[in-house]
């Protein structure tokens, strides 16, 4: 069966997700920019990665170069990512929800969590493609 690799550009780092074409998710990461092409290589050794999809905000044009660069035979696509920072932050915190302390900060001040959520945003632009993808058939 086939997979989807989104991911989620950045400055320095991308967030990765694997999910299957049912939107299952197999495994998200955070990697370093510089570190990408590597982590992609191993990635492809335990999927079987048919599809990228790329979050079209900061750094994806140089993404999307450097893997078309080094795996010609994969589709790759740029798709909106509005809203997933936002998104990321609410579904991180479902699975891991907030100690009344930090609950009471969110209510004092604009709290956001400290952890990156690269991987969260990736996993939302792939299950968003996903859906699009169904919409269309």
């Amino acid at each position: 069966m086939s997979d989807l690799l989104a991911l989620d550009p950045g400055r320095d780092k991308v967030g990765a997700a694997v999910l299957s074409f049912k939107s299952a998710e197999k495994e998200k990461t955070i990697i370093k920019k510089d570190e990408l092409i590597d982590h992609l290589e191993e990635i492809f050794n335990h999927y079987q990665v048919r599809e990228i999809v790329i979050g079209d905000g900061t750094g994806a044009e140089e993404v999307k170069k450097m893997v078309e660069n080094t795996f010609p035979e994969l589709k790759i696509s740029l798709v909106a990512e509005e809203f997933t920072t936002e998104e990321a932050q609410a579904r991180y915190l479902k699975e891991k929800p907030m100690s009344n302390y930090e609950k009471l900060l969110r209510k004092i001040v604009s709290w956001k969590v400290k952890k990156p959520l690269d991987d969260y945003a990736a996993l939302i632009i792939g299950e968003k493609y996903l859906k699009k993808l169904d919409k269309n058939k």
